[in-house]
């Protein structure tokens, strides 16, 4: 089954830009935006700090805008 931001990504024909998300990318933008999840929660579960959740979520935001 596929994820619910592959799903959506796939339907507004983004799935080249898809491709280019890292595994770590996609599921951060997917906690963020479709499951509200906060950046400083998000950090507790990769371990790492609020600030790098926030740089790898625009990063991969910015790998969508190319297309």
């Amino acid at each position: 089954m596929l994820d619910r931001l592959e799903n959506i990504l796939l339907n507004n024909n983004l799935e080249e830009s898809y491709n280019l998300l890292t595994r770590r990318e996609r599921k951060i933008i997917n906690l963020y935006y479709l499951e509200g999840y906060k950046d400083k929660e998000i950090a507790v579960f990769y371990d790492l700090t609020r600030q790098a959740i926030n740089y790898i979520r625009k990063k991969g935001i910015n790998k969508l805008k190319i297309f």
